[in-house]
């Protein structure tokens, strides 16, 4: 053991590696692999400065050079978080300003006093204009008694055959909002929709297509 302490120790000296002490060289260490590929990723380090004897030195070494690519990867991702804020203030600006220009649009084409209101009103078309209120809703939640006033305002009535359909409407409409596929599901949706009359109407047409 002393003779190869003293070569080592003669080995070193005589090829004047580094500026620590002899006894760093020397003295065993655990090098982490994770830490080593940590640093190299960073590019302190290259995976070859701590390939051979893992001495305290090297040890060290790897210490500092961990804290180095902290920094490092620390900067980087302060320089990530900033380019992104920066790319999401411009896209937000753009994007928020399109949205308002749609909206402007609706408003003008279907809105209260927009182009379509107004010319539907100055045609005579005027019981029209409620078509365009619930074509500013989204599906679900335009109403039955929604549509049937509708349909009360274009055709002076409500027939039971409009009604019958309109149920139909939205049994079909809530089987959709379900996002199911299922016949049973739609089947349901149906019947929680139609009225007796409805039902029975229904029944009579299914017969027909057997």
């Amino acid at each position: 053991m002393k003779n190869i302490i003293l070569f080592l120790a003669l080995m070193i000296l005589g090829t004047g590696v580094g500026c620590a002490a002899l006894s760093e060289y020397i003295t065993p260490a655990s090098i982490d692999q994770k830490a080593v590929e940590y640093a190299v990723n960073a590019g302190v380090v290259t995976a070859e400065e701590f390939k051979g004897f893992a001495n305290l030195e090297k040890a060290i070494r790897l210490e500092t050079a961990v804290d180095n690519a902290y920094e490092i990867k620390t900067l980087a991702l302060d320089q990530m978080k900033q380019k992104n804020q920066l790319d999401y203030g411009i896209l937000k600006d753009v994007v928020t300003c399109n949205s308002q220009i749609a909206r402007e649009r609706e408003e003008k084409l279907f809105g209260e006093t927009g182009l379509l209101s107004t010319g539907l009103t100055a045609l005579g078309f005027g019981a029209f204009t409620g078509v365009l209120g619930l074509m500013r809703k989204r599906p679900g939640d335009v109403t039955q008694q929604e549509m049937e006033k509708v349909v009360a305002d274009v055709k002076g009535e409500v027939t039971t055959k409009d009604r019958q359909m309109i149920e139909i409407i939205k049994g079909v409409q809530k089987f959709i909002n379900i996002g199911s596929n299922g016949a049973d599901i739609l089947k349901e949706c149906l019947t929680a929709e139609q009225s007796a009359d409805t039902r029975q109407t229904v029944a009579i047409v299914k017969a027909t297509l057997v």
